[in-house]
């Protein structure tokens, strides 16, 4: 596998975007010169900042993916055999980051394609900027339904496989029945567009499962101090909690909730508990505490042995479903260029619209919105696992209820 990583200071990218746009022309094609028959593919990532604990586990699952195929000899387009360089900068978690590092990456390094980030925050301008180069993005954790409305006229070169969240939003009211509450609801959400979208759904979905919203706070991303709205949810007697939320804002809320009492019977914090910084941030406060998850070992997908024996030795937990869909959306374009027979963007991109075919996160076929739905469940942190919890099934926990964490 070969692998670059770096960093691209503001005056240097001017220079790189003008030498890019000079010497790359429109397409993508190969690294090296000399018609070396290596292909670049590309990804912006947050390794640090307040989505820095998804980017270390996507790029696990982006290395894998590029390790296997380039461990078979390379994709044999036309009887040539290409290996794969993966380039991955770091966006510190910044959108407006990740957008030049996607003009960087296509008009600089002459990546043929580009993987995705995480949340629509970052995937959001990583698809706008395929969608100026006419360059395909594949990618996967963002939420189909708040990547969708970002783009009027829809996307014709980004790609994302993911629950929707017209699906999701109903595993929270149905895995809350599974024990006796009062069926009346807290909500959290900040002004992202997940938090947007998710908030009206739950609002929309709580009736039709005979539960009440009876409190919601909205706050912009970066707020610390919760008290108020804490108090707001005790007072109104909410025996549910669901929040979406960025992982260090939703700490800061757990740690107030158990500082002044609040103790719901149910708990979700939704891409805040997603993978196993939740435990690091949080301990056994974090116990108990709800997300949904598309990947479960009880799904007894493709490859689940193989992941959880590369990767599981500190727990099966959310980080490794993040791996698992990162490099399942690698072999979706993998798969592509091997279906075109060619390395041109145009023809890549076609491909990708006849994907049909199971991959160890599940079955990948993309519609006319270029979305590819994976169904969500929930699932529970108890000790250092994420346990499947909803729906019921072989493999599955019993849920642990009221949140003991907070207790």
């Amino acid at each position: 596998m070969r692998t670059r990583y770096r960093t691209v200071s503001a005056i240097l990218l001017a220079v790189m975007l003008t030498m890019g746009l000079a010497a790359c022309g429109g397409g993508g094609g190969t690294a090296g010169g000399g018609g070396s028959q290596t292909l670049v593919v590309g990804a912006t990532l947050p390794m640090t900042g307040s989505l820095g604990t998804f980017g270390p586990l996507i790029q696990s699952g982006y290395t894998k993916a590029v390790s296997d195929v380039n461990a078979s000899g390379g994709l044999d387009i036309r009887g040539t055999r290409y290996k794969i360089q993966l380039t991955i900068l770091d966006n510190k978690s910044d959108p407006d980051t990740a957008s030049q590092q996607a003009r960087t990456l296509f008009l600089q390094d002459n990546a043929i394609a580009l993987l995705g980030g995480v949340s629509p925050s970052l995937n959001i301008p990583i698809s706008n900027i395929a969608e100026q180069i006419k360059r395909p993005v594949v990618q996967s954790l963002t939420p189909l339904e708040a990547w969708l409305h970002a783009r009027q006229g829809g996307w014709n070169y980004a790609w994302d496989t993911f629950f929707d969240e017209n699906q999701m939003t109903e595993v929270q009211f149905q895995t809350s029945d599974l024990v006796k509450t009062d069926k009346r609801v807290a909500l959290f959400t900040d002004t992202e567009e997940d938090g947007v979208t998710m908030g009206k759904l739950w609002e929309q979905k709580a009736p039709q499962f005979g539960y009440q919203v009876a409190y919601h706070a909205q706050f912009p991303v970066g707020t610390t101090n919760f008290s108020s709205q804490i108090a707001a949810a005790k007072a109104a007697n909410a025996d549910v909690l669901i929040a979406q939320m960025l992982p260090p804002d939703a700490a800061g809320l757990w740690k107030q909730m158990k500082a002044l009492g609040y103790q719901p019977k149910t708990a979700f914090c939704e891409k805040c508990a997603n993978n196993s910084g939740w435990h690091q941030l949080l301990g056994p406060l974090g116990e108990g505490t709800m997300a949904a998850d598309w990947w479960s070992p009880s799904l007894g997908l493709p490859q689940t042995s193989e992941f959880i024996s590369a990767y599981g030795k500190n727990g099966i937990n959310g980080d490794l479903g993040q791996i698992v869909a990162s490099y399942s959306v690698t072999r979706v374009l993998f798969d592509a260029i091997a279906q075109a027979q060619s390395i041109d963007p145009t023809a890549i991109n076609t491909a990708l619209g006849k994907t049909n075919k199971t991959y160890p996160v599940g079955h990948i076929q993309f519609g006319a919105n270029h979305t590819a739905p994976l169904i969500a469940g929930e699932a529970q942190w108890q000790g250092v696992n994420s346990v499947r919890i909803y729906p019921m099934g072989s493999g599955t926990g019993k849920l642990e209820a009221p949140v003991p964490g907070l207790g």
